[in-house]
């Protein structure tokens, strides 16, 4: 008798297991037919998991994947599904150009999320604000960025260069450096001292606070690997289980060290005519009650995405740029000679002379253009949108991507595209492919805010160490890269080791 009960319990454990599965199964698959009813060529989804099982399974770079799949289709556009849910991915500049631009008003937030209860600094960092809330605080964070803003910060900038060179000299003996450490310490003073005001003292301690969480920003621990990740792809999974897309010690950090600099300059009615200064006069306009008046974490997190874009942004373009030189050594040279007879016009590197460098910025345009620091653009659509010249609506809701990566490796933009070749951006070639075949920053109203800022870091940062060190590569130096699966971002598998001689 037991034994017949025993059966019957096992039998109903199974056929209730195969039900649970087959339901699972065809909720998991139900949308999949939503790219063949709509006429758009589309990758062949697996149940469960569509075609993000590699991303899932870090078998594959999510920039690497899409440009993989780039490659795969010569339609302007084509569809993928990222576990169930229906996603574009648009490949054509002009269409680019479109929702970056031209219709932006269809396409003005990220699919990106981070949950403003367990991640309310944040969540309120511009990268990942929504729309109208999004337009207001950018279009009061941008005169930050002016001009004048950034000839006035390039003195102290100059300040922290040289702690960076005397940092390479006496490390020589190393016969080895880490690029990427290198420049993270270099991104990591100029912010603290240009939007901060203080000394993070990144190249006089061996494990200085700021630096530590730093390496917190974008962690690529599994953990916060699969978190940052999710947060692109599948929004509404992070949405239900409230994971901060940032490590809340970082945070944490972030919003202490910001209020301390806000009250210490209230006490001393010091101003600096830096970032934080710009923020406290935005506050002091701000009117209470209104819709996104600039208070706590909302206020604090202005200074905390200038941290976290910089940093990443700065250490990884210019450690990547630094890499690529100490492999040509012909165009390093030719760099280190105009980088020459420029301070020689000017003294010394100020604003202008950088501005003047031509050469220096055709280097690092090619970085980008071969190691664009987030190798995709996510947008979300929040009208129903009618492509140009085709019968093809993106629907209401459909999150769309760019990947960066695949435009910019692609050979009818620019021929043998894995050779690193500053002269595609001369004078004479830079009209020789399409303006939105090379998007490192985004482009359009909600391109990177600090754009211009990055660029002037790295090509400062640069230009100080070409002009008294010639780098090379040694034993160490990784060639060819292999590039790290876990995350969103571009990092090779063991850093960026390069060796330094004193000219």
């Amino acid at each position: 008798m037991d034994q017949i009960f025993d059966i019957n319990i096992f039998v109903t454990i199974v056929i209730t297991s195969f039900m649970v599965i087959y339901l699972l199964y065809k909720c998991s698959t139900s949308n999949f037919k939503h790219w063949e009813e709509r006429g758009v060529p589309y990758v062949k989804p697996l149940p469960f998991v569509g075609n993000f099982w590699k991303i899932l399974t870090w078998r594959a770079q999510i920039g690497h994947y899409l440009a993989d799949l780039y490659n795969q289709f010569n339609n302007p556009y084509f569809g993928i599904f990222i576990l169930d849910t229906p996603h574009l991915i648009v490949k054509c500049p002009d269409l680019i150009k479109s929702i970056l631009v031209k219709d932006f008003q269809y396409f003005n937030d990220r699919t990106v999320f981070t949950d403003e209860k367990t991640d309310s600094m944040g969540s309120k960092f511009l990268f990942f604000v929504k729309n109208p809330e999004w337009k207001f605080t950018r279009t009061r964070l941008s005169p930050a960025f002016s001009t004048g803003k950034l000839k006035n910060m390039t003195g102290l900038m100059n300040n922290v260069a040289k702690n960076l060179k005397e940092y390479i000299r006496q490390n020589l003996h190393e016969g080895s450096m880490e690029a990427k450490d290198i420049f993270a310490r270099f991104a990591t003073d100029i912010i603290g001292t240009c939007a901060f005001g203080i000394e993070a003292y990144s190249f006089k301690s061996r494990n200085p606070q700021f630096r530590e969480i730093g390496r917190l920003v974008f962690d690529i621990s599994p953990k916060r690997a699969v978190i940052q990740s999710l947060s692109f792809v599948a929004p509404n999974l992070i949405k239900y289980l409230r994971f901060p897309f940032f490590d809340p010690k970082f945070t944490g950090f972030m919003r202490n060290v910001f209020w301390e600099t806000v009250n210490d300059r209230k006490k001393s009615n010091y101003k600096r005519n830096d970032l934080i200064d710009h923020i406290m006069q935005l506050k002091e306009k701000s009117k209470a009650g209104e819709e996104f008046e600039l208070v706590g974490d909302r206020i604090a997190g202005l200074a905390g995405q200038f941290f976290a874009a910089g940093f990443e942004t700065v250490s990884s373009v210019a450690a990547f740029t630094l890499y690529e030189l100490c492999l040509q050594p012909d165009i390093q040279n030719k760099a280190r000679e105009e980088i020459k007879s420029i301070m020689s016009k000017y003294g010394e590197i100020t604003y202008e002379a950088i501005k003047d460098m031509k050469y220096l910025e055709m280097i690092l345009n090619e970085s980008l253009r071969k190691y664009p620091t987030l190798p995709f653009l996510d947008r979300v659509c929040i009208e129903d949108y009618k492509v140009p010249n085709s019968d093809f609506v993106i629907e209401k809701g459909t999150p769309v991507y760019i990947p960066v990566f695949g435009l910019h490796y692609d050979s009818i933009y620019f021929p043998d595209p894995e050779k690193f070749d500053p002269e595609r951006f001369s004078n004479e070639n830079k009209d020789s492919f399409p303006e939105y075949a090379f998007i490192p920053f985004g482009k359009g109203p909600r391109s990177c805010i600090g754009a211009r800022f990055g660029f002037l870091v790295c090509a400062l940062g640069l230009a100080h160490i070409l002009s008294e060190f010639e780098v090379v590569r040694n034993s160490d130096t990784p060639v060819p890269l292999v590039y790290e699966k876990k995350g969103f971002l571009l990092a090779s598998t063991v850093g960026l080791p390069v060796a330094f001689r004193k000219l």
